[in-house]
């Protein structure tokens, strides 16, 4: 073995150990704190007369849905990396169960600074889906870090994060009351320019030029299978918390703009590569852009059409996101996004936050039997106004974003965090690999 793989393999043994110091700590300080502040929900206590079976039936098969998007579905999008398999399904799996843990309390706790209270946090079903919404957007932002990052860095990442996203959601819920069923705004709005900041400023500007960025048939044949996963259950991500007839519009409207913006993305990869071939890069991700643009008007009456329409925008807007503006911003501001989340994530959220305010202007209260229960704003503003703040909604979003992405990235380059990985895009540094053994045996291990 060489020098320079003698001092990976140490490096990576002592950043794993400090990875695994910082674990148990967090999860001791989680569970103290779990045990002071939250408590289960009235339908889940033992001594409550009220129904248990409620909700149950018609929102655990969403939350499981869900599950499955976070712990499969973004997982193997993920692994089309070849070198960098494991550490794309396995830090997946690490970020979500501690996001899921911390989101519960952090989303509790701004509620309860918003109501003013200081009671306890109950824990529901609805709550359980609120935390993989929350542990969503940190996967978004880890598909902009990807390979550029260790497990230690990717703990912090979670914790401020999931900070954030609660913040942010509670100022758009709670304080602006705008409608995002299926979290365009708070969730891939957030997320992706989140990830976009932390990024840019951990850089590096040449991350493009490594070796290992690059995907072969077998790696990106399961990253596929991750866009299979999470394009089947999309349409209960976005119809998870609705109810009623919004719950049944939101899957539609989610379904057809996933299927047309999957259309019109096989086009637009034949029309914008090199000798007009289908790629895999742009078949794994911009066929998922229509559901993200739809998230947040899902539960609206857009009509048939009108969630076609922005399915169709979408998805050439992410194939040329990929083809055209994702290289301009490498070149031009050394931005490496090494899963293209600003083309899948990010500029679709723009479109689908723009689209949710038309649709929210355009509202009437004739067309819903209650309008409020989609625009709670209604209750005292007009439709305008209502799309006005849809629009900030979408803004403060991208804003808190992008300013939490960028100190997040300044925090990631301290020295105690163990730094960039000594080859980017690779997994034998921090994981076990067929190399290892025969380099163990080298070093006297």
């Amino acid at each position: 073995s060489t020098w320079g793989e003698r001092t990976k393999f140490f490096r990576g043994m002592f950043v794993n150990i400090k990875f695994a110091a910082l674990t148990i700590g967090l999860q001791i300080a989680l569970v103290v704190l779990f045990d002071r502040y939250t408590t289960y929900d009235d339908r889940a206590q033992a001594h409550s007369d009220t129904d248990s079976s409620k909700g149950m039936g018609t929102r655990y098969p969403f939350f499981q849905d869900i599950h499955v998007m976070i712990f499969v579905g973004f997982g193997f999008l993920m692994t089309f990396l070849y070198r960098h398999n494991f550490g794309a399904v396995g830090y997946n799996f690490v970020v979500a169960v501690l996001g899921l843990q911390w989101a519960i309390l952090t989303r509790g706790f701004w509620d309860n600074v918003y109501r003013g209270t200081s009671e306890k946090i109950p824990i529901s079903l609805e709550s359980l889906i609120g935390a993989d919404f929350a542990t969503a957007s940190v996967l978004i932002t880890l598909g902009a870090l990807l390979g550029k990052v260790n497990g230690l860095q990717l703990l912090v990442v979670t914790v401020i994060e999931v900070i954030l996203y609660s913040l942010n959601e509670m100022i758009g819920v709670s304080v602006l009351k705008v409608a995002d069923i299926g979290g365009t705004l708070f969730i891939h709005a957030f997320g992706a320019y989140f990830g976009l900041a932390c990024a840019w400023v951990i850089g590096p500007k040449l991350a493009k030029n490594q070796e290992s960025l690059e995907s072969n048939s077998a790696s990106d044949q399961f990253a596929m299978v991750g866009t299979l996963f999470l394009w089947l259950f999309w349409p209960s991500f976005n119809a998870a918390m609705a109810d009623g007839s919004r719950q049944h519009r939101a899957v539609i409207n989610t379904l057809l703009s996933i299927s047309v913006s999957s259309f019109v993305g096989f086009a637009g990869s034949a029309l914008l590569r090199p000798n007009n071939k289908f790629h895999m890069m742009d078949i794994q991700n911009a066929t998922l852009a229509g559901g993200v643009a739809v998230g947040a008007c899902a539960d609206m009456m857009l009509e048939p059409f009108g969630a076609m329409l922005i399915g169709f925008i979408a998805g050439y807007l992410s194939v040329f996101g990929f083809n055209v503006i994702m290289p301009f911003l490498e070149k031009k501001i050394g931005l490496f996004d090494t899963c293209g989340v600003h083309n899948l994530h990010g500029m679709p959220a723009i479109l689908g936050g723009v689209s949710a305010a038309i649709a929210a202007s355009s509202s009437r209260f004739h067309e819903y039997a209650s309008v409020e229960l989609i625009f709670p704003g209604r209750e005292d503003r007009g439709a305008d106004k209502q799309g006005i703040y849809q629009i900030l909604a979408l803004l403060i979003s991208i804003g808190i974003g992008l300013c939490g992405g960028l100190v997040t990235g300044l925090l990631l380059k301290i020295p105690l965090l163990g730094g960039m990985p000594v080859h980017l895009y690779e997994d034998q540094e921090f994981w076990n690999t067929e190399e290892d053994d025969e380099l163990a045996r080298d070093v006297g291990l």
